[in-house]
């Protein structure tokens, strides 16, 4: 099966975003620090009722923890998203249409892999160097490795029976690699 589509700016946008806040991966990163801020601020909410005379739960100051727990979530939350679409951005203005991310590419799926091509070059993955295949409601992603993937818009189908032969397809042929 052949596909050709265009990556635009929104496609690498939509990718990175997805990396950072959606994916899997992701989510368990951004729990993991929530859980972090969660230990530390249980911590400090218990340091007064640690004293001469050992622990003493009434001393424990629970209010803090009721005022700072929401309030450092808040802060998180609003830092990690406004940081990372920085991040994001400032990653894509150094894309240059036509230069290997941006523009027109041609996926070639076989028995054997995968076969892409650009303007400036040509991959080729077999199915056995294929991480895992994923999807959302306007992308198909074939990680390559960990942190790389073929993006692959479902627009580029003609319709949504189309798309998910494709995704049959690459997950069959990837579930049958050695």
């Amino acid at each position: 099966m052949e596909v050709e589509y265009e990556l635009t700016l929104d496609d690498l946008y939509a990718f990175q975003w997805r990396a950072a806040f959606t994916s899997p991966r992701g989510r368990r990163a951004r729990r993991r620090v929530y859980l972090l801020w969660l230990l530390a601020l249980v911590l400090f909410s218990i340091v007064p009722a640690i004293g001469p005379g050992g622990f003493v739960i009434s001393r424990a100051n629970f209010t803090f923890l009721v005022v700072a727990l929401p309030t450092v979530f808040l802060a998180q939350w609003y830092l990690e998203t406004r940081l990372m679409r920085r991040a994001i951005l400032g990653l894509l203005r150094e894309e240059k249409p036509g230069r290997g991310l941006l523009g027109k590419h041609r996926l070639v799926v076989s028995e054997s892999g995968l076969i892409e091509s650009t303007a400036v070059g040509e991959s080729r993955t077999s199915w056995a160097g294929v991480d895992r295949i994923e999807q959302n409601p306007e992308y198909f992603f074939i990680y390559a490795s960990a942190a790389a993937a073929h993006i692959i818009p479902k627009r580029a189908f003609r319709d949504m029976q189309e798309a998910e032969g494709f995704y049959q397809l690459t997950r069959a042929s990837k579930e049958a690699a050695p």
